[in-house]
């Protein structure tokens, strides 16, 4: 997390500290608390200020809620929620405590060791569960989504500290019942 973060309030939830920022959102780890001693710990995803005028920004957010609303299963980070507070959009989803693909690959290039053959393949196996999962998808006519996330790189896939491998990020998927569109020639995600 980025220090220091003094916690404020998006909708229900208070955001404790920033996980990440990327080139559309920022992402925070959040809690929202009821009655009785209720809490529960989230990751709240937000557009990042300097875009939530960008119709564009905004219907992409959009769009990657209604997608990921959708998509349930083990190796997808769940989304739970989704509301505007004060104009600003966010997005409230499973909090996955542990770390990405991308710093485990650091860490390990860091010390010069190689990812042991079990974990790069249970890494790959959850990563295509996930993926069979959303490209499988069909809409409340039974019609297939045509959903592709378009973005699967390390930075998107998280383990848990249990583990578990989970996709996340379908910020520019494409889907058949989308209306937005990507322009002949424009590349959407990490070129690399």
């Amino acid at each position: 997390m980025d220090a220091p973060f003094s916690p404020s309030t998006l909708g229900p939830y208070t955001l404790v500290g920033r996980i990440a920022a990327g080139g559309m959102a920022e992402v925070y780890v959040a809690r929202r608390t009821g009655p009785f001693g209720f809490e529960k710990t989230v990751a709240v995803k937000r557009i990042l200020p300097e875009l939530a005028q960008d119709a564009d920004f905004v219907a992409m957010f959009v769009d990657e809620a209604r997608v990921s609303a959708r998509l349930c299963h083990p190796n997808v980070v769940q989304v739970f929620d989704f509301g505007e507070d004060h104009g600003e959009l966010y997005m409230a989803m499973e909090y996955v405590e542990g770390t990405t693909v991308a710093r485990l690959v650091r860490a390990a290039a860091k010390e010069e060791l190689a990812l042991p053959l079990e974990v790069v393949l249970h890494i790959t196996l959850s990563v295509l569960r996930a993926l069979e999962h959303a490209h499988a998808m069909r809409g409340d006519a039974g019609r297939p989504l045509g959903l592709v996330h378009r973005d699967v790189s390390p930075g998107n896939m998280l383990i848990s500290r249990g583990g578990e491998v989970k996709l996340t990020d379908f910020g520019i998927a494409r889907a058949a019942e989308l209306e937005r569109r990507t322009n002949v020639g424009q590349v959407k995600g990490k070129l690399g």
